[in-house]
């Protein structure tokens, strides 16, 4: 229990929230580890669950009518996954959550989870809180990708990621995760043929480099 307690203490969404409300949440939860490349779910299961990424990442993918995959955004550790499932009457997941490398989360089943919150007012401000800064950077970024030039996006989301999953050396910030072309394109809504080609100027520019498969940003 302890070490359970000590790993969600620091995560966001339970800032300020007493230890009985943690153990509250651990007692409730079940502890899940999905391997790299496994779905923790897909589009259009029942979303009957809430997740808390304790380690690892995942990403969400949304598929179009047309068959195309866009990635929504990257989920490292110490963030949460379809919390906002407790604010639908009929929730269902509209995207699918892959595991870019081996995960490890706590699953809430919603009704627990609802039970917990309404017994923990500040943790339902949170939660709102959250998902509002989420709908607001979202917003942000739906209006920064309209006046961004292609290579400005990319750049973007490489400094998001290195913020997520960046380790610091002595060349500059390691991105440490496989990030795919077709992840990055699809992120920032760009054929892989542009991105490869705004990839490749970064690399003659200094601005990154690849280790192995991982990119690099440069100081």
């Amino acid at each position: 229990m302890t070490q359970t307690y000590r790993c969600l203490h620091d995560i966001p969404v339970f800032n300020g929230l007493s230890r009985e409300c943690f153990v509250s949440f651990c007692d409730a939860s079940k502890k899940i580890t999905v391997s790299k490349g496994e779905y923790l779910f897909h589009q259009g299961d029942p979303a009957d669950a809430v997740y808390i990424v304790k380690s690892g990442t995942m990403k969400m993918v949304h598929l179009t009518e047309s068959g195309d995959e866009i990635v929504i955004r990257i989920v490292a550790s110490k963030q949460a996954i379809a919390e906002n499932t407790l604010f639908t009457s009929h929730p269902t997941h509209l995207v699918s959550a892959i595991a870019l490398e081996e995960t490890h989360l706590c699953s809430l089943q919603r009704d627990a989870y609802e039970k917990i919150v309404l017994e923990n007012p500040k943790l339902a401000t949170e939660i709102i809180r959250n998902l509002g800064d989420r709908l607001t950077n979202l917003h942000i970024q739906m209006a920064e990708n309209t006046i961004q030039s292609s290579s400005d996006k990319v750049l973007l989301v490489l400094k998001q990621l290195a913020q997520q999953k960046g380790v610091e050396t002595e060349k500059g910030i390691l991105i440490n995760i496989n990030i795919t072309q077709s992840d990055l394109s699809s992120m920032v809504g760009l054929s892989r043929v542009m991105t490869s080609q705004i990839l490749k100027k970064f690399e003659s520019q200094g601005i990154i480099s690849k280790v192995k498969r991982k990119y690099m940003l440069h100081h």
